[in-house]
């Protein structure tokens, strides 16, 4: 049962459970060291009076004059209770001379102390106690030492009842008001403790229903055993941090490693016709005796081929970066390219070309790169919707933001979303991955930020030297 309970009521409840036995434990110690020195206090001023009394009553046990002693008896009994005690005078043959209660002991009878055989010897002892009573002796002696008889004391222990309970009440309440005090106390101290230790259970219960990345639990710094355990948890957590990481950099490298194969078949089998129908547009042009209309359609063709090319180029990874200097009319090139897909959807493209001078990048890459960026948000896009491009050469990097009104990525699929195959809906996540590469071969990079109704992919491609240059 106590295993089923948690530690921060189990702490809390031992804490005010050892303050309660303690409390307990104290005040009994105090009650009966109080009743104690009471007891012994009352013994004391028993033995006092009887010392005085067998003095006093010498001369009449002398005489032999028994109502002098009866009225030496009784004077301590004036004015208090019947349980105040009995004092009985005995002779040196233990028989009663005189009484305080003459019916319970009367003249000359022998006299007897419960549970205790005593005969006719004179070896009463001075304190002995039975049941509920107290017996105390006296001697009364001769001015030359002899025993002339005893005085003995008989005392109801009941009497004692309410110095006991005085003492108790004195002991109670002090404890009452310190337990009110202690007990809220002890059980908050408690809770306290165990709070690092139930937030460390908590975190640990996060471990293997979420990702390790998400999983940040702070505690104080220290040196005790829950520090230790901190610690610990931590150093576990980055290594699923890094296990995490590694497993995710292998799946991507077995799915690199499958597209490699496959592309590295296909990249063949395509290039073979593209090159010949880059050949004939080449031998179209030597012939000679086109318009200008024809050759700005040859044109368009050709860099559209040579688009392909690249775009196979680009799947296997460690292609070569061959390409001209990309200029503004390539920018153009791809507005036209998907401006075919606007009028289905009734997307509106605000367009942003803010390039006017070639800039020392591949085109063919970069033509790519916001070929995909575009087609994806156009196809992202809702019905209606608006699709943003711009296009800016600064004096180290040229940025390209493409940005669309539709629905938010979810988290889920951002973490993947620059893998192949990995795609949720229409499409393989080809696109995204192709354009990928392209900005890291640059060296580049490519940012997203995506909420209800704004998604923006920003891509920052550094320029080269001779663009510094000019």
């Amino acid at each position: 049962m106590l295993n089923n309970l948690s530690y921060r009521v189990k702490t809390p409840a031992a804490v005010v459970l050892v303050i309660l036995l303690t409390a307990t434990s104290v005040s009994f110690l105090l009650v009966w060291q109080g009743w104690r020195e009471a007891r012994q206090s009352f013994e004391s001023h028993a033995h006092s009076l009887g010392r005085v009394l067998a003095q006093t009553a010498r001369p009449a046990l002398l005489r032999d004059d028994i109502w002098q002693a009866y009225e030496i008896l009784i004077a301590p009994l004036e004015g208090r209770n019947e349980h105040a005690g009995d004092y009985i005078l005995l002779d040196a043959r233990n028989r009663v001379f005189a009484a305080s209660n003459p019916k319970l002991y009367p003249v000359l009878s022998n006299f007897s102390m419960d549970g205790f055989d005593h005969g006719a010897s004179h070896a009463l002892p001075a304190t002995y106690e039975h049941a509920a009573f107290l017996y105390l002796t006296t001697p009364v002696k001769a001015e030359d030492g002899t025993i002339l008889g005893q005085l003995m004391q008989r005392h109801n222990l009941s009497a004692l009842k309410p110095h006991l309970d005085e003492i108790a009440l004195r002991v109670l309440y002090p404890t009452l008001a310190v337990l009110a005090l202690l007990l809220p106390l002890g059980w908050l101290a408690g809770k306290r403790l165990t709070e690092p230790l139930s937030h460390l259970a908590q975190c640990l219960m996060r471990v293997g229903r979420e990702n390790p990345d998400s999983i940040r639990c702070e505690f104080p710094d220290g040196r005790d055993e829950i520090s230790v355990l901190a610690k610990s948890f931590h150093g576990m957590v980055d290594e699923l941090r890094a296990k995490q990481a590694l497993e995710k950099h292998l799946a991507q490298t077995d799915r690199l490693a499958a597209i490699g194969r496959l592309t590295a078949g296909i990249a063949h089998e395509v290039n073979n016709p593209l090159g010949g129908m880059l050949n004939a547009i080449s031998n179209q042009r030597r012939a000679g005796g086109d318009d200008a209309r024809s050759e700005k359609t040859l044109s368009l063709i050709e860099r559209g081929l040579t688009q392909i090319r690249t775009t196979v180029s680009a799947l296997l990874v460690e292609a070569r970066l061959e390409s001209r200097a990309m200029t503004p009319e390539d920018v153009e090139d791809v507005r036209t390219l998907v401006a075919a897909e606007l009028p289905e959807r009734r997307i509106r493209l605000d367009w942003d070309n803010r390039l006017d001078a070639p800039v020392a990048l591949p085109s063919a890459q970069v033509r790519q790169i916001m070929l995909n960026l575009l087609l994806n948000a156009i196809h992202a896009a809702p019905p209606g919707g608006t699709v943003d491009f711009s296009l800016e050469a600064l004096d180290t990097s040229l940025v390209m933001q493409v940005g669309n009104g539709g629905a938010e990525i979810p988290p889920r699929r951002r973490e993947h979303l620059f893998e192949p195959f990995f795609g949720e809906g229409e499409g393989h996540g080809l696109g995204l991955w192709v354009t990928y590469q392209l900005v890291q071969q640059m060296g580049g990079n490519i940012k997203v930020k995506s909420m209800p109704g704004a998604t923006s992919f920003t891509v920052t491609l550094p320029l080269g030297e001779d663009h510094h240059e000019r």
